[in-house]
């Protein structure tokens, strides 16, 4: 097929298929939300309506306890690492603070080196002997 062809026919075939893609089907969508009528909103019992679950679901298995119990725990796990997280977050922060201040320190001390009038004078050296030691 040439590219004459090909190229309007995909150009086409685009046009066509953004608009099923922006069409709006809400016939056979179900609705989740819906905005509430004034003669619903008038009623407190459409607004506080108490939800319950199935009677077959309130029974208590020995899989559903061993599930909570797995969750208490791994739920006290979590919380014991947020704890050590945050633990370690503060242990970093006074590091940088140490660094920060060791930083400082050393700046200073290079500071204080580099200048001259702050130096201690040093002494003349010895002068050389005469003659080495041991000779007349």
């Amino acid at each position: 097929m040439s590219c004459k062809i090909l190229i309007p026919a995909m150009i086409a075939l685009m046009g066509v298929s953004s608009g099923a893609w922006a069409a709006d089907d809400d016939d056979g969508a179900e609705a989740t939300i819906r905005l509430m009528g004034t003669a619903e909103a008038e009623l407190p019992g459409a607004v506080t309506k108490t939800i319950t679950l199935p009677e077959h679901l309130l029974v208590e298995g020995d899989d559903q306890v061993a599930a909570v119990e797995k969750a208490k725990k791994d739920h006290d796990k979590a919380n014991q690492r947020l704890e050590k997280r945050e633990k370690g977050l503060a242990q970093a922060e006074a590091a940088r603070e140490h660094g920060k201040e060791m930083s400082e320190k050393a700046k200073e001390a290079r500071e204080n080196r580099g200048r001259s009038e702050d130096r201690p004078e040093r002494p003349d050296p010895p002068g050389r002997p005469e003659s080495p030691p041991g000779r007349p």
